[in-house]
């Protein structure tokens, strides 16, 4: 008996060991905003899908004054992470305010060392020649080993189910049918341009702004909480009233897995 109680502790104790291990891998990721945080709810929310499947938590914030990238909320230094998750609106040429260049070189600036993983969560980022991706992959000597990107508009992707953590990210989703996607989206974008934040005296996205433009970050990191903690859980009837963008990611359905390219799976990006 004391032998297999041995085994059994040592068993357990690899074990808790590997299950830390594969924790610290899963968190071992930062978040980059731009200034479209302020454009809609869209950004801060997708942060919150960032964190609950990838588990980064360390958010940083490219300012479009001076190109450095700064931390919002963050442990540790933005180079120290592995993995980049790039959250911010954005089409073919730009990232937020940044042709895709830019956007590259500043991300290279900020984290001279290889990342193991470029995420994205930018819409059309994949989309036509000489992409985001293929920008920021060459400034590493084409050596990252994943880097992923929507080729068309993206949008978290809720099947029926309006839980955030348990969406799917997809591009050119479709919607289910008798969804009022529209009615809801216009009053998400009623309260954010003409309600108050808070007791800031300014609209929510008069709010954002100034923190923005200031590069105020603890403002807009409590800022980008607000937005998931208030738009996340709006009540829901009467549905044509509502602001709740659950509801969106409840009525997106279907689409296409994010493009991937890079070392590991030998895909050139395009």
């Amino acid at each position: 008996m004391p032998a297999l109680r041995t085994r059994l502790k040592v068993s357990l104790t690899a074990a808790l060991l590997a299950l830390a291990q594969m924790s610290a891998a899963l968190a071992d990721g930062a978040v980059v905003m731009t200034s479209a945080i302020c454009d809609n709810p869209r950004d801060a929310i997708d942060t919150l899908w960032v964190s609950s499947r990838f588990g980064a938590n360390d958010v940083f914030y490219m300012r479009a004054d001076t190109n450095q990238v700064v931390a919002m909320s963050a442990a540790v230094a933005f180079d120290a992470r592995q993995d980049i998750f790039v959250v911010s609106h954005g089409n073919e040429d730009d990232i937020g305010p940044f042709a895709k260049a830019q956007f590259a070189a500043n991300l290279f600036a900020a984290h001279p060392s290889l990342p193991a993983r470029v995420y994205f969560d930018s819409c059309n980022a994949a989309s036509g020649v000489q992409t985001v991706l293929a920008e920021t992959n060459q400034l590493y000597g084409n050596q990252i080993p994943a880097l992923y990107g929507p080729q068309g508009p993206c949008q978290l992707v809720g099947n029926g189910n309006p839980d955030v953590a348990s969406a799917e990210n997809r591009y050119d989703a479709g919607l289910q049918p008798g969804n009022q996607f529209a009615a809801v989206a216009d009053n998400i974008m009623t309260v954010w341009t003409t309600q108050p934040y808070a007791a800031s005296g300014m609209t929510w996205q008069a709010a954002c702004e100034t923190y923005a433009n200031a590069a105020d970050m603890p403002n807009l990191d409590a800022f980008r909480l607000a937005v998931q903690h208030t738009f996340l859980n709006a009540p829901v009837y009467p549905i044509g009233e509502s602001h709740n963008y659950g509801l969106l990611i409840q009525w997106n359905t279907g689409g296409q897995a994010f493009f991937q390219c890079g070392l590991a799976n030998a895909v050139a990006c395009p």
